[in-house]
């Protein structure tokens, strides 16, 4: 940067500076979520029919799924961790990717379920470690932004990702794409994109704050948290119920008798629903706050389950893939935020990685009891146990919002008068 003795425009000139590096930095993160995201619209669908298809039973497609969240879980932690301690987060978050990538070249020529599940092993631990990483990156580099706003304007392109690709399966009926060699060749090639966009996202650890140990204390330091350990709980259950309703829609409708481009259109009506709620919810909560907003997906997500096991033709099933904005979108761009709020810096990533092995073990632990469940009663049967484990979470989560709307609204009074409230 060029000096001058004039204070006025040196400061201008660091301003613009930071500028220029945050807008890299939303192309990058953009990038890498719009190119994963366009990979998981291959997997997201059709990797439960895949495995359907090479003769696992619906008990075996649960526990690939669940190993994959499980490890997930547990990568998410120890990932987040690390990148707290070494004030780093672009090479943790591009090596996951690559090996990720490495791993689904692989899965084509998988038969046996042993294989399946150490594969999905250790994909799962690299795809869902990346992401609490990358969260813990955003808010490193959102933090004066507003983090929730911020946060919903990049993984939007995730969404745009994820719709296109579908779009491209919709209307290339019998695509070659879908045939698992080429399929799986093109997550891998996706998710390599992503890892090299993330190359150019800017990282500034000279102004981290002291780092994190490795260490059970921090997860019990965390955990000591009322608000932290009653969100967690609540946000197992809502996952676990959004996730497994939705990881086994595709098994749903084709029980149903729907085509694979009609598959392909349900989940493409839910990322058209997804794309504008996300970019407003997230900023809505940095207005109004946190809870008030994840309220929203508290109540809605019953709701949805509801229809789901009430419904037995694949339209109507479609059209709830509408209320995907007030349930996924909502929980996406809200959660993270609601935790950052809650969470001291140096904490940052391990407190995103606390919040991602909720996701990834509820994910871990409830395909497996779906699958089980489906296999002994269908799947209708199914939705309705998701139905009711989405009831707890939204019980425990309006225990907690008793407490934290007051709060968070106190707070916004401060802030707005100055501190004159």
């Amino acid at each position: 940067m060029r000096r001058t003795r004039k204070n006025g425009i040196l400061l201008v000139q660091d301003g613009l500076d930071k500028e220029a590096v945050l807008l890299r930095a939303k192309v990058s993160i953009a990038g890498y979520y719009f190119l994963l995201f366009a990979a998981v619209a291959f997997t997201h669908p059709f990797f439960p029919v895949f495995l359907r298809e090479r003769g696992f039973s619906y008990g075996q497609v649960g526990a690939v799924l669940s190993v994959f969240s499980l490890t997930g879980a547990v990568a998410s932690i120890l990932l987040g961790w690390r990148s707290d301690q070494a004030r780093r987060r672009r090479r943790y978050i591009i090596g996951a990717m690559l090996v990720g990538a490495a791993g689904y070249l692989l899965f084509p020529h998988v038969y046996s379920f042993g294989v399946a599940l150490l594969l999905a092993a250790v994909i799962g631990g690299c795809i869902m470690s990346s992401q609490s990483v990358m969260m813990a990156l955003v808010v490193d580099l959102f933090r004066h932004k507003g983090t929730a706003g911020s946060f919903g304007q990049l993984r939007v392109f995730g969404t745009i990702g994820y719709l296109l690709v579908l779009l491209i399966l919709v209307l290339w009926r019998n695509s070659l794409l879908l045939e698992p060699s080429r399929m799986f060749f093109s997550v891998a090639l996706l998710l390599a994109l992503s890892a090299l966009v993330v190359l150019l996202t800017p990282e500034t650890p000279e102004e981290a704050e002291e780092s994190a140990r490795l260490s059970v204390t921090e997860v019990l330091y965390l955990l000591r948290q009322r608000d932290i350990v009653l969100y967690i709980i609540a946000h197992f259950c809502f996952v676990g119920a959004l996730m497994t309703a939705t990881s086994n829609l595709s098994l749903y409708l084709q029980w149903m008798g729907a085509s694979k481009p009609f598959i392909s259109l349900a989940y493409m009506t839910s990322a058209l629903f997804e794309m504008p709620f996300m970019v407003l919810m997230g900023k809505l909560s940095d207005r109004i706050g946190r809870t008030r907003v994840l309220a929203i997906a508290f109540i809605s997500l019953p709701v949805r389950l509801l229809l789901l096991t009430a419904f037995r033709a694949p339209v109507p099933v479609l059209l709830t893939q509408t209320m995907h904005g007030l349930t996924f979108s909502v929980v996406t761009a809200v959660s993270m935020a609601f935790i950052a709020d809650r969470v001291e810096p140096r904490l940052r990533a391990s407190g995103q990685g606390l919040l991602m092995a909720a996701a990834s073990l509820a994910s871990a632990t409830m395909p497996l009891v779906a699958g089980l469940i489906a296999d002994g009663w269908g799947l209708p049967a199914l939705y309705g146990a998701l139905l009711a484990l989405s009831l707890v979470g939204t019980t425990v989560f309006f225990s907690l919002a008793r407490h934290t709307a007051p709060a968070e609204a106190s707070m916004r009074v401060v802030a707005q008068t100055g501190g004159q409230a």
